[in-house]
């Protein structure tokens, strides 16, 4: 669908200026006409690679949830509700998106039916539950459940992003320090120690040599730090196989992979119980999370535990020969079967995933900030005595 920028005015004379789907410049125009906008002027944009402006946040999200249950408790027409939810969503994409869903309402489609032509927005479980809820009726139970999930998705993720937010701090700075060292002050102490004719000591030379290899081959360290990240983007965006071995990857990482791990299993055992208690069978459950567990690694295993549900096995039973649960989990699980408390065990699963994902953060950070404190130690002590000997060296031979 071809993607317009515009410019529109309001009744009151103030300029807005968007981005928006839509089919043509026709279906533009009548857009901004149901959201009380006169169109100025329009031009067709082609947009390449991703933009911060296509993305929707999980708070933005949660937003949507809550005003929709809100819609459904109040009986407020659905159509109207995301209409009054237009008029005051700031992120354009989001706002164009909604659009979208309401013309398709509108139009005669199914809820759930015009949220699954935004995949890139609402993920295969987000529209699966919106099916269930339709089918049973119970559209505001079941998004005050997605808007619980989501809060808890949420919290779990910024925990780990303050995880990454340390070592990243802390590699700016030696960079930074590197960066003064290696371009300022190294060249005035090499001019320094050849103007008097002292003997250079053997961490000064190695710092004077690095500085003079990385002012001669500067420009090609820099172009070839953009060629690979030109590239590593590009892959990531376009090949698959890439994605698959950075998930493979992240999850053998030390520290970090297992927090990752338990994140991904705390949201696949989430997602599964949610959907369990919206009623909707194992097999379409399984397929569903398999796609927004958020790690391929992990969505293959679960895959193949869902051919083996499909064959005969037993849930405890798929999920103990693709080797992805605890024994604790798996004997959850198998309880839960018996006694028809599937979804109850799923929920109990994702609370101890997410509780052992916790504790793995906190243990990771505890180690990583004191290993991070003794390498920056480590080069700061480097970089200090080379560049304090020669001028030790220098008021060593001053006579008074």
């Amino acid at each position: 669908m071809p993607y317009y920028r515009y410019k529109a005015a309001d009744l009151a004379g103030n300029v807005s200026r968007g981005e928006t789907y839509a089919v043509n410049e026709v279906d533009v125009e009548l857009r901004l006409r149901q959201m009380g906008l006169v169109l100025i002027r329009l031009r067709p944009r082609t947009r390449l690679g991703w933009s911060w402006q296509r993305h929707v946040s999980r708070r933005e999200l949660i937003g949507f949830c809550f005003h929709v249950q809100q819609i459904a408790r109040a009986g407020v027409p659905l159509l109207d509700g995301l209409r009054d939810l237009i008029a005051v969503t700031h992120n354009s994409h989001f706002r164009d998106v909604l659009s979208l869903v309401a013309d398709d309402i509108e139009g005669g489609r199914l809820f759930s039916q015009a949220l699954a032509h935004h995949p890139q927005v609402f993920d295969p479980v987000f529209v699966a539950l919106v099916r269930a809820a339709e089918a049973s009726d119970q559209l505001g139970v079941v998004f005050e459940r997605m808007e619980a999930r989501l809060k808890a998705q949420d919290e779990l993720a910024s925990e780990f992003t303050r995880l990454l937010i340390y070592p990243g701090v802390v590699g700016l700075a030696v960079l930074a320090a590197a960066w003064v060292l290696l371009f300022h002050l190294t060249p005035k102490l090499a001019m320094l120690v050849t103007s008097l004719n002292l003997p250079v000591p053997t961490a000064t030379r190695w710092l004077m040599a690095l500085a003079g290899w990385t002012q001669a081959h500067g420009l090609w360290l820099l172009g070839l730090g953009v060629l690979l990240a030109a590239l590593a983007i590009l892959g990531w965006q376009r090949q698959e196989g890439w994605r698959d071995r950075f998930d493979t990857l992240l999850l053998r990482l030390p520290l970090i992979g297992e927090a990752a791990r338990k994140s991904a299993l705390a949201r696949f055992t989430g997602l599964f119980a949610l959907l369990s208690q919206s009623g909707l069978n194992i097999l379409e459950a399984l397929a569903a999370c398999e796609k927004s567990v958020g790690n391929r690694h992990i969505a293959r295993r679960i895959g193949r535990a869902g051919k083996l549900i499909a064959a005969g096995e037993t849930v405890s039973a798929g999920f103990r020969q693709v080797d992805l649960f605890p024994p604790l989990v798996l004997r959850m699980l198998h309880t839960g079967e018996a006694s028809g408390a599937l979804a109850e065990a799923l929920d109990n699963a994702a609370w101890f995933f997410a509780r052992d994902a916790r504790e793995a953060m906190a243990r990771a950070l505890k180690l990583v900030e004191p290993a991070l404190a003794l390498l920056l130690g480590g080069l700061l002590a480097f970089l200090l005595l080379a560049v304090f000997l020669p001028v030790y060296q220098v008021i060593g031979e001053i006579r008074l």
